[in-house]
């Protein structure tokens, strides 16, 4: 959500159009029993396209034009190519913050995204909570 409220921000002053993008990376694979399985792709473009829409605050009324777009593919280079299409000025992308294992395996869409963007990429890191606040500082304390 820190990623969505920047971008509006940014939108807000350069009164540029402002594309939300949700990427469905679609699971493949064959079931011994029916063969090949087939996602329900209209519903999940449908629950993608209302989370979207839950995005933009409600008491919105800037001068900016919003667009919700659900692509298909491989996040990053979606959302690389999709920049590229509508000549895209910045691309703005929240990060999970995964480590070790975690992210060797699920990979990092920031990271690929800005070594495929044709443009400059902003990279927003989710606000910590207080209770991550006291973890971290348990852990250091244990040290």
């Amino acid at each position: 959500m820190v990623a969505v409220e920047t971008a509006l921000s940014l939108a807000m002053e350069s009164r540029a159009p402002l594309y939300l993008l949700h990427v469905l990376e679609l699971p493949t694979g064959v079931d011994p029993m029916i063969g090949v399985v087939q996602p329900p792709l209209p519903e999940w473009r449908e629950d993608s396209k209302r989370k979207l829409e839950a995005l933009v605050p409600e008491n919105w009324e800037a001068d900016v034009r919003i667009e919700k777009e659900v692509l298909i593919g491989g996040p990053a280079i979606s959302i690389a190519d999709f920049a590229r299409q509508v000549n895209a000025d910045m691309v703005v992308v929240g990060t999970h913050g995964r480590r070790g294992l975690q992210r060797l395996l699920m990979g990092s869409t920031a990271e690929t995204l800005l070594r495929e963007a044709p443009i400059q990429v902003l990279v927003v890191k989710q606000r910590v909570t207080t209770e991550e606040l006291s973890e971290k500082a348990s852990a250091v304390g244990a040290l």
